[in-house]
């Protein structure tokens, strides 16, 4: 199941929105290290989690394990605010047809992990698409692009890999559109296809003794 949250939320969206932050806290702090961020509520909110903000939340059995996060760059956001000098020129392109992409997320070593971050990056441009949205930024640890190229995204980046807090971190931009859209779509179906595959019970076999 694919949520799309954006405020003004009702109870459900708001509890919804509480479970992602202390998903994300516990990803990216607890598991990332990333204690800059640390909090005593355990929740993983920062100066971009507004009223501006759409969420995707990708559950499966009521439990959430994947999402990411939309904002539009005309508003501060984080590619500009915090990595800005990782970015050719000290900064990202911005605009009303662009978007940042961020705390993008699959849970840690879940069996449909292929399928979870299609599935999410699917419901991304579907939103992108849908409200005139044509280019996605974001910063990205290096070893993540090759997730994304596999599933045809093409990325550009926007400067050279830089070392942060031993991390290799690389600011990208990538192109969304209906074609975008549709092989996600088409990918997603053959990830789910295979896997339905593999999951097969084997034709009997003669064994000799």
């Amino acid at each position: 199941m694919i949520s799309i949250l954006r405020a003004p939320l009702d109870a459900n969206g708001a509890n919804l929105l509480r479970d992602l932050f202390v998903k994300r806290y516990e990803l990216f702090v607890e598991g990332r290290g990333w204690r800059s961020l640390a909090r005593s509520d355990h929740l993983d909110i920062d100066q971009y989690d507004d009223d501006q903000t759409t969420y995707v939340i990708k559950q499966i059995g009521g439990t959430i394990v994947g999402g990411a996060r939309l904002r539009p760059t005309v508003l501060r956001h984080m590619l500009k605010d915090v990595f800005g000098d990782i970015c050719d020129g000290g900064s990202p392109p911005v605009g009303p047809g662009i978007y940042e992409c961020s705390r993008t997320f699959v849970a840690r070593r879940h069996p449909e992990r292929r399928a979870i971050f299609a599935e999410v990056l699917l419901a991304v441009a579907q939103h992108c698409v849908a409200n005139g949205v044509d280019t996605l930024t974001g910063v990205l640890e290096t070893w993540w692009l090759n997730s994304y190229l596999a599933l045809g995204l093409s990325a550009v980046p926007l400067g050279m890999p830089h070392d942060v807090e031993g991390m290799s971190l690389l600011a990208v931009s990538f192109k969304i559109d209906a074609s975008v859209r549709d092989n996600l779509s088409a990918r997603l179906a053959m990830i789910n296809n295979l896997a339905k595959g593999g999951r097969q019970k084997p034709r009997n076999t003669l064994h000799a003794a």
